[in-house]
Parts: C-alpha cells; structure tokens; sequence
C-alpha cells in the first residue's frame, strides 16, 4: 500500500507535467500556428500606408504591431518573440513600424515566417 505523501508527490507531479504540456501547447500555438488575424473583415490587405502612416503602427501602448516587407504591409500579433514593438532577437534591429526590407534577410529564419503573417496592404 502507498502513503499518503507518495500520493501527494504522484498527484502533484502528474499536475506540474500537465501544465507544462498545456503551457507547451499554448507557446507553440502562439509562435507557429496559423494566425487568423482576428476578425477577418477588420483590416484589408488592400489599404495603401505611408511610411508616415506605418510608423503610428509601433505596437506600444495598444497600437497594433504592423511592418513593411518588400512593399507589403503585415500585421504581426501573437509571436512570443515580439513584444513592446520589438523583436526580442534582433537586438533593437527589427521594431514595429518600420520596413524591415533591409533588416530580415539577416535573421535566422529571413522571409519565411510572411506566410505565417496576415497581409494588411502595400507601402506607398
């Protein structure tokens, strides 16, 4: 027969393991899974945005994060790695706001992560 600490310590492992496989789930959800972009009648992919325009697009204070990329504007929201109108890994290089044009093609992972991007319009 078990004692009861024993029990205690399965239960508590058993708990601590399932919130990590939750925890597991939600960050990958967030920084690989597809992005809905909200609701999808909210923003166009057809809007034109000065440089001007896409600068009050920084992602601070309840602004949405937006960035150019070769002419075409995205929406970024829901990466882990974004955080305050920044990307935490590019070391100040890539912020919300900015066309990046120049600044992706030296991160790790280059245009790749577009596609996973919701596409907001052009900059003009």
């Amino acid at each position: 027969m078990k004692s009861p600490a024993y029990k205690v310590v399965v239960t508590l492992a058993s708990l601590i393991f399932g919130f990590a496989i939750i925890g597991a789930a939600v960050y990958w959800q967030l920084e690989y899974g597809e992005r809905s972009g909200g609701d999808p009648g909210a923003v166009s992919g057809d809007r034109a945005f000065t440089t001007e325009e896409l600068a009050e697009h920084d992602g601070v204070s309840g602004n949405d994060c937006y960035v150019a990329v070769d002419g075409d504007v995205y929406l970024i929201e829901g990466f882990a790695l974004w955080q305050m109108g920044q990307h935490l890994p590019s070391n100040g290089r890539a912020s919300c706001g900015y066309d990046l044009t120049d600044v992706i093609d030296e991160s790790p992972h280059g245009r790749s992560k577009l596609q996973l991007l919701q596409k907001v319009g052009t900059l003009t």
